[in-house]
């Protein structure tokens, strides 16, 4: 009877073992996997703000865009997203504010902006007011 509440006992700590080595692997694998999703996310936030993003591939589309007087940076860059011609409205904010800072003064006006033409070009266009 010893022998039986020994072996038990055994069992009981191989199987207590082995299920706390599975969860310590699956705890380090959602750790890995949080890690790489941050660094993809990092990676294409930062791509978007330094590099020559677009919407589309030429031709695009031609849209109106209109910059009224009131209008700041952000909202700009927000109503830019909601019209489909930049991905993300925080990098194009982003961008614009690393822009030299004389250079990124938004003339109000009407726009032909089109969804192939990547943030440099947009900012261009609605800074030099043309």
């Amino acid at each position: 009877m010893r022998k039986n509440a020994e072996n038990d006992e055994v069992i009981f700590r191989l199987v207590y073992h082995v299920l706390v080595f599975i969860v310590e692997i699956l705890i380090i694998l959602l750790v890995a996997v949080g890690i790489i999703q941050c660094c993809e996310m990092s990676y294409q936030f930062c791509y978007e703000i330094f590099g020559s993003v677009s919407v589309e591939e030429g031709p695009g589309v031609d849209r109106d865009f209109e910059v009224k007087k009131s209008d700041s940076a952000y909202r700009i860059a927000e109503r830019l997203q909601e019209e489909g011609l930049i991905k993300n409205r925080y990098s194009f904010f982003i961008r614009a504010f690393l822009t030299e800072k004389d250079q990124t003064v938004f003339h109000s006006g009407e726009y032909v902006l089109n969804t192939s033409m990547n943030y440099e070009d947009i900012l261009n266009v609605l800074t030099m007011g043309e």
